[in-house]
Formats: structure tokens, sequence, C-alpha cells
């Protein structure tokens, strides 16, 4: 069977949990797949006004608005809003992004595996692995996580670039990454570093293009990094951790049936029968110094290595670390890392290939896949949508845990305003209203001088002009906490409300625009002069 076949072969496998939700025109019931219709709403609507890069989702939290995808992962969402340009319903584009992540982490990682190993049935039995690692159905048929699929995806093609030597693929795979989750791309970003080091050529291009994937990526992770402390994000998550350490032999005992006495918050959090055999297998062929091929060695010493850290994050014993640690913090749920063990028991399924017989190979393939299988109908079944137009005018703000609820604010918004601009002081009337996602204009007829209040959440990078002319703005007005207020003069005058970036995204924006215009240039300069074969 050639690599083409294999291709195919994993596509049509991978497509199988995928059926019966494509099938059915519902909407199956995860845990976040109730608000993640309305973001892509959002994001459909910030691209449709020219809101880019996005970062605010006006019509969310009741239209006052909030800086959603300032700190939400962007590639998932922009995904969306290219399947919904194609003519798809919030729905169908919901399925068809869980789709593509899916599909693509199952090429992505055999081409990572086959160029690894030069084997390719050893690149598929890792790949199969990979994909019907049980947590992955999980995350993609339990909780709905758009995000975390496409981090799966880009880990192995961060991988491939540095196997292939490729500066160019490495970067960009490197800042897909990032933007694909807001923190499993950080652990996942560490992950990469680690089997970079123990399987690329050549070290310094490989940490090179890591490096330049990050600056690609600054537009995102800088202002979500260093602007998450004008929300209650780290207030409201800081003790989530606590309830949330899974008692150790849930993660080694089978749960094929998604059975409760087996969850940790609602969630089967098993490594997988299969994979924990191969786990079993590395260790003792390792400590019975059987494997030769030096290659095979250091991956399951490595995978083996980040298995039991990872265990250990996962453990009470690290609960000293989630107290001091407020980036550790951030992963919310300590069983979230078993994104890692996901990646190195589908390496240390290498093991099998130390058995001496060869008439496990297929029996394997089939039974790791089918070992799923419970999971391919969603355990929480299906919602009807009657109508997608609630999502295109959802009123709250997505979020649990206060990721984007301001801290001048007086927290979410529980009704719409009665006017999007209020006269708070003064005479005047106020006509032309116009309301896009980062902008809004209007004209004032005042008959003294007032005060206005845009009922429009503050966060830096709104800004007021009267006339062109910038005034300033007051949001810590303790009756209108977190709003917009500004002065008008007596008169006829144009207004505008404009959201732009800060100076923290302004640095961020310009460290991403100078890396790409670097990269485009050192690609067209390296092609000209051909001095390398492009990969």
């Amino acid at each position: 069977m050639n690599s083409f076949k294999h291709y195919l072969l994993i596509l049509a496998i991978s497509l199988l949990p995928f059926l019966i939700i494509l099938i059915n025109p519902n909407l199956p019931h995860t845990s976040d797949g109730g608000v993640q219709l309305p973001r892509i709403a959002a994001y459909v609507k910030a691209l449709s006004d020219g809101h880019i890069p996005v970062r605010w989702a006006g019509d969310l939290n009741y239209g006052y608005g909030l800086p959603l995808f300032n700190f939400m992962y962007q590639f998932p969402y922009f995904l969306g809003a290219f399947f919904v340009a194609l003519g798809s319903g919030l729905v169908l584009s919901f399925k068809l992004i869980l789709l593509s992540s899916f599909l693509l982490s199952g090429v992505f990682m055999y081409l990572f595996a086959q160029k690894l190993l030069k084997d390719e049935k050893k690149a598929l039995l890792v790949t199969l692995f990979y994909q019907f690692a049980p947590f992955r159905l999980v995350e993609l048929l339990v909780r709905g996580g758009i995000g975390s699929g496409f981090a799966y995806a880009f880990l192995p093609l961060v991988l491939l670039g540095a196997v292939r030597r490729s500066f160019f693929l490495t970067a960009f795979a490197t800042s897909l990454l990032i933007v694909s989750h807001n923190s499993l791309s950080l652990v996942f970003f560490g992950i990469a570093f680690v089997y970079g080091l123990v399987i690329s050529p050549s070290k310094k291009t490989f940490l090179l293009s890591l490096l330049t994937g990050l600056c690609l990526a600054s537009f995102y992770w800088v202002p979500a990094l260093f602007e998450r402390s004008y929300t209650y994000g780290d207030l409201f998550m800081k003790d989530l951790y606590k309830t949330n350490f899974p008692p150790l032999v849930n993660f080694f005992v089978p749960n094929f049936t998604n059975d409760v006495r087996l969850r940790t918050a609602e969630i089967s959090v098993q490594f997988g029968f299969f994979h924990v055999i191969g786990l079993i297998l590395a260790v003792i062929f390792i400590w019975k110094r059987k494997i030769k091929d030096m290659l095979t060695k250091k991956l399951l010493v490595t995978s083996l290595i980040l298995t039991f850290i990872t265990l250990y994050f996962m453990q009470p014993l690290s609960i000293n670390l989630w107290e001091n640690f407020g980036l550790l913090r951030q992963f919310q749920f300590p069983w979230r890392f078993l994104a890692v063990i996901t990646f190195t028991t589908s390496l240390l399924s290498l093991s099998y290939f130390q058995l001496r017989k060869n008439a496990f190979y297929l029996p394997i393939c089939i039974l790791v896949v089918l070992s799923t299988a419970f999971y391919w109908y969603p355990p929480q079944g299906f919602d009807r949508v009657k109508a997608e137009k609630d999502f295109w005018n959802y009123p709250l703000n997505t979020t649990y845990f206060g990721e984007t609820d301001l801290v001048w604010s007086a927290g979410p918004a529980t009704k719409y305003p009665e006017n999007r601009i209020q006269i708070i002081e003064g005479i005047a009337t106020i006509t032309e209203f116009v309301k896009k996602t980062q902008i809004h204009t209007f004209s004032v007829n005042a008959e003294t001088p007032v005060r206005l209040v845009d009922h429009t959440q503050y966060f830096p990078g709104w800004r007021v002009y009267v006339d062109n002319v910038k005034v300033p703005v007051e949001f810590q007005d303790a009756n209108w906490r977190g709003l917009i207020t500004f002065a008008v003069p007596a008169g006829n005058h144009s207004v505008r409300v404009t959201f732009g970036e800060s100076k923290t995204r302004i640095i961020a924006d310009l460290i991403t625009l100078a890396s790409a215009s670097g990269l485009i240039l050192a690609f067209l300069w390296i092609k000209r002069k051909r001095l390398v074969p492009l990969r």
C-alpha cells in the first residue's frame, strides 16, 4: 500500500466518528456547542464590518460588547466565517470546523510520522493511536472543543517542519498552533520544543523558526497575555483546579462506554486501553534494553518522561505549583493535560513493534479505532435549533469564568439599554445613529453642553471624536460603571466612537507585520537565488 492510499485510508477512518453528526441536521449537544455558534456569528459580523484583526464582539453582552476575540483563539472562528461565507449555516459550520480539525490532524500526524520513521506501517499505527485516543473524541464530541481540535492538528505540523528542516513550514505551523487555542497552544508549544530538540537535524534552524512563529502570532498572544489583567478571569478561575484532579486509577481503567463512575467533571479521563498497554510495553522494553534502534529509543524515553511529568501535573501532588503560578491556572482543569498524553502515548505505540509476532498489527489498528465507537454518537444527544437567528442576536457573553468580564464594569449586562446613546446631562437630540462592530456614528443637536453615554463597555482602544477632534473618555463614572461617557459642546456635531488598537496591541501588530514581511521577502529571495531547495 503506497502513501497516497494511506492518506485516503486515514481520511476515511477519521470520518467515521462524524458520520452521525453530519447526517443529523441538529446540533450535537456538547459542553461548548451552545456558545460556539454565537461566537462564530460575532466573528462573521466583525469581519463583515472590516474589523481586522478581530478583537471586539459588538452585539454580545446585550449589545454592550466585549473584547472576546482579544482573548479567545482566532483560527477556528476564522475558518467558521469562511464556511459561513460559502453558504453554511452556523450549525453546519460548527460541525465542519470539528471535522476539518480532525481530518487535518490525521493527515499531518501521518506526514510527520512517515517522514520521521520512514516506515508506513509504523506511521499508520502512530496516527491511529493519535486520532483515536479516547480523549480526542471527548474533546470534540463531548466538549465541542473547536480550538483544541486545531491545536492537535498543528502540533504534528510543527514537528514535520522540524524533521524536514524547513524554516518556513515550522514558523508558519507554529503561528497557526498559537492562534488555535489560548491555553493548549502554550503546552503544545513546549511539547514541540522538546521533541524538536530530539528529532530536528538542525537545532538552530528549528529554534529560530519557533521564535519566528511566535512573532507571527504576536498580534494574538501578546494582548491576550498582557491585557488579561483587565478582566476577572484570574479571580474567577483561581480555584477551579482544586476540584478537577482526577483519581489516578481513572487514567488507566478503560471506559469504553463513558461510565459516569470513571469521569471527572463529567469528562472521561482515560488514556485508552491500548495506549496503556503501549506505555507498559515501552517501560518493559526500555528497562530490559531490548530496543536497538536509537531513534525509537529516544522517542520512547522522551515520551515516557513527558507522560510521567504530565501525570504529576494532573495529580494533587502538584497543587503547590497550581497555587503559585497564575499562568498554570489558565488551564482551568488539570485533566486538560491529557492532551499531552494523547500525543506521547501515540508515539509510545511504537513499542508494539518490539513484539516478535507481526500478527498483532491489523487487529490492533482495528481495535484502537473501534474502542472509541461509543463516543461517535454524541453521548448527550442532539439539540434542535429552531432558528439560527437566535445565535446571530445572542444576548449573553458566551464565557463561563469571567475571561472577558472587565474589572471596571458592573459585571455582565442583564438587559438591553433603552437607547444605545443616552443623554445624561444637558439637552440634546441624537439622530442618524449607525452601529458597526468597531465604529458608532451619530449626530448631536445640543441646545446646551451635554454629557453622553455610549452603552458600550470600555476597553483600551475605544476613542471618541467630535467633529473629527478627539475628546476625553471617562469610563469610571460611578453611575455608569465601565461605560463610555464623554462631553459634547452645544451646537450641531458629528460624533464617532471608534475601537482601535491599544499601545500593547500596536506593538504586537507591528511584530506580526514585520515578521510576515521578513518571511515573504526571505522566501522570494531564496526562490530567486535558489540557494536551497524549498520544502
